[in-house]
């Protein structure tokens, strides 16, 4: 279970880091196949496009490795973090024939890891919770996912956590905006999640309560999803309908503006005011309505 969270994991990561640099997942570290789950450069050309990712694109404006953990690590999961960083290190000073700079290192927990924190002496960023940093020359971070503030900026880090901070961040990105950039990249993930995911609740491990948790809310998301499809269809057929009764009574194809006009006032005044103004004014005065930015 914990594979599937941690693969949507990564792949929401890297396709969002895509968006302003070069991601990737499970390169490879030394020959021994340590792979990190997410390698990220930075595009130069993309930078203005940091912003909108907020606190994942403050920790993206240098080439870092990811390291995001769906159960809160311990001591021996940092160390195997570190490691890949300093061998990654020598790779890329091997691969430049001299001396490379230090690549940033980013582990993402789900919930507070208080052994690691105080273990390595990780201390808070001023204005920023739940991101801790060590000492300067480590070049390590921590975010705690289930400490960040629940705003936009944080949507695409907080959709990497656990339980309830999870099934929070899916209801915020479906109640985003259609063509919101976020929902672009993480619910054809959360598609797939809910199809590697066993239907029966029988078919899953039953003491696993967070599994069936998330598994209700994408079931709950998908449905609407579905319904939103299925009700965008039929205000389609209806629009394209009273178009050509439009049309009929005008004696002409309506124009591109006219049509324009026509969705934003179905949206606006219903099917039903259309109606009437279609069959209680003449052609010349619904042309005249049609063209009237004040017409109701």
């Amino acid at each position: 279970m914990r594979s599937r969270f941690d693969a949507f994991g990564k792949n929401v990561l890297r396709d969002t880091l895509a968006r302003v640099g070069a991601a990737d997942t499970g390169v490879e570290v030394i020959a021994a196949s340590q792979t990190m789950d997410v390698w990220y450069v930075p595009d130069p050309a993309r930078a203005a496009s940091l912003a909108e990712l907020g606190l994942l694109g403050e920790l993206a404006a240098d080439p870092c490795q990811f390291e995001p953990f769906h159960d809160t690590p311990g001591p021996g999961e940092l160390r195997g973090c570190v490691r890949k960083q300093l061998h990654w290190h020598h790779e890329l000073e091997r691969r430049a024939g001299g001396e490379a700079p230090f690549p940033r290192l980013c582990i993402l927990s789900s919930g507070r890891p208080g052994t690691v924190l105080d273990a390595f002496g990780f201390g808070p960023v001023p204005g920023r919770p739940g991101l801790y940093r060590a000492a300067p020359g480590w070049r390590v971070d921590v975010v705690v996912i289930a400490e960040l503030p629940r705003t936009r900026e944080t949507l695409l880090l907080r959709l990497l956590g656990a339980r309830a901070v999870l099934r929070d961040a899916i209801r915020e990105l479906a109640a985003l905006p259609e063509d919101a950039w976020e929902r672009g990249i993480a619910l054809p993930w959360l598609v797939r999640l809910r199809f590697e995911m066993p239907a029966e609740p029988s078919a899953r491990v039953a003491e696993d309560a967070e599994e069936e948790e998330i598994v209700t809310e994408v079931q709950r998301w998908f449905e609407q999803l579905k319904q939103s499809l299925r009700d965008e269809g039929r205000k389609e057929g209806q629009l394209e309908a009273l178009a050509r009764q439009f049309e009929k009574k005008l004696g002409r194809p309506l124009a591109e503006a006219e049509r324009s006009v026509l969705a934003e006032r179905f949206d606006r005044l219903g099917l039903d005011r259309l109606d009437d103004v279609r069959l209680e004014l003449a052609a010349d005065a619904l042309a005249a309505w049609l063209a009237d930015p004040a017409a109701r």
